[in-house]
């Protein structure tokens, strides 16, 4: 098997793939972004004292601040070679080149595959992962990349 697919990154994908691939860290943040909002107006509603603007705004910043920053921080880092990339899929593993630069992974150093609206989204960890666009194949095509993560021991999630 080989699947060869030839695309510039597409900046909307790959600030999906970064936010699925963050979303813990950033449910997280927003959790505790939203409790911080919550003591502060509790406080408020309490002390009748007025709103405890410290916390409001510590809160805010938190749930809205460190995720837009962690997004767009790590959208910006894999646009940063925005160049032609060819991604070839076989079953020795997944390979990524573009004019400046080679990067080569053998199956096993993928802990899952998710399929995401227009993309394929290799895991490596919690936090990286190689996106490959999908725009190029068909459903067969798609459908025997996933099935050949799945016969090599990845997790794969389907949409």
């Amino acid at each position: 098997m080989l699947v060869q697919i030839t695309a510039r990154p597409d900046a909307r994908l790959v600030a999906s793939a970064v936010r699925r691939g963050l979303r813990p860290l950033l449910l997280t943040a927003r959790g505790i972004g939203w409790a911080a909002i919550a003591l502060a107006l509790l406080l408020d509603v309490i002390a009748t004292g007025g709103p405890n603007l410290t916390l409001l705004l510590a809160g805010t910043l938190i749930a809205v601040g460190i995720p837009m920053f962690l997004v767009n921080t790590g959208t910006r880092e894999a646009l940063r070679d925005s160049e032609l990339t060819t991604y070839e899929i076989s079953d020795g593993g997944v390979a990524s080149s573009s004019l400046a630069a080679r990067h080569a992974y053998a199956w096993n150093a993928f802990r899952s595959v998710e399929e995401a609206p227009g993309q394929l989204i290799f895991g490596r960890s919690r936090t990286r992962f190689l996106p490959v666009p999908t725009a190029g194949l068909s459903r067969s095509q798609i459908e025997q990349v996933l099935g050949a993560a799945a016969g090599h021991g990845l997790r794969v999630r389907r949409a």
